[in-house]
């Protein structure tokens, strides 16, 4: 995971709250014209993972949209350990999908699939029907995880395609690190203004990155170019938790097994035992 996740998040946090006159990002000022600005960085991070194992997992539902595109030149997956999986059929009509199975948009999974549930391209638009396919259709198999085309796929060039999943695992990772606040304004007022709107907008809780004020500098002089504006540093702690998909492989080829194991038990003493297969 990228710390920009971070910068992002805490950007996103403070646009909201500072309004669109002022810009927030992680690039600092180049002239006066730009002015007022907030600018984020980060220093000094760590990372752990949270909870116990290497990999932690939490299965999430819900509906989380996928981009993928397969290279027709070499329509291949590689499932590492020198496994491959082929992604289009030997009629070059049907594709399967790396994740499945495959859910509408709106997370249902009953068919039939339409252009606002999966998406095709190549780069023109495949129409998605629910009947078997002629010409530029795609039918949607959710179950299996495929689409199968009414015409075969040349061989170069790609397919771009957009689809949803409604169940995936996840992996939380914990940052914790300095950020800084640098507020850049034309005048000391109106630094001094926006760096209390920051103060105001970071103090609001978040669940997602905690911040804790550690730093509150002086408001000073700073050249752009040619022009003199004003600055003011702010430092935070920062605790982030970041949670990422981890998505295992469709069309047949099952990574991970969830299995029970049910013991004959008359008096029902010992519980059902549940393992992962792999």
């Amino acid at each position: 995971m990228s710390l920009g996740r971070i910068i992002d998040a805490v950007g996103a946090r403070l646009t909201a709250a500072l309004g669109a006159g002022v810009t927030v990002g992680d690039s600092v000022p180049s002239s006066v014209g730009d002015l007022p600005t907030v600018t984020l960085a980060i220093l000094a991070a760590e990372r752990q993972l949270i909870g116990v194992g290497a990999i932690p997992r939490g299965t999430q539902r819900g509906v989380l949209a996928l981009a993928v595109t397969v290279d027709l030149a070499h329509p291949v997956l590689d499932l590492g350990g020198g496994e491959t999986l082929s992604l289009l059929s030997t009629d070059r009509r049907v594709v399967t999908l790396p994740h499945g199975p495959v859910v509408r948009a709106d997370g249902t999974e009953q068919p039939p699939f339409g252009a606002g549930d999966v998406l095709v391209t190549d780069p023109n638009p495949f129409a998605v029907v629910a009947g078997p396919p002629t010409g530029r259709e795609v039918q949607v198999d959710p179950v299996a995880g495929t689409m199968r085309f009414g015409i075969a796929l040349p061989a170069t060039g790609s397919v771009h395609t957009v689809y949803h999943v409604g169940q995936w695992d996840t992996v939380t990772t914990r940052y914790q690190g300095v950020l800084e606040v640098d507020v850049v304004a034309t005048d000391v007022a109106a630094t001094h203004q926006l760096s209390r709107d920051v103060g105001v907008a970071i103090d609001r809780l978040d669940s997602a990155v905690r911040l804790t004020a550690t730093g509150w500098h002086r408001n000073e002089a700073l050249a752009i170019g040619n022009a003199t504006a004003r600055h003011q540093l702010l430092e935070f702690r920062f605790d982030a938790e970041i949670e990422d998909p981890l998505l295992t492989s469709s069309g047949g080829v099952i990574t991970d097994v969830a299995a029970a194991l049910d013991l004959p038990d008359p008096l029902n003493v010992n519980p059902d035992e549940s393992f992962d297969i792999r």
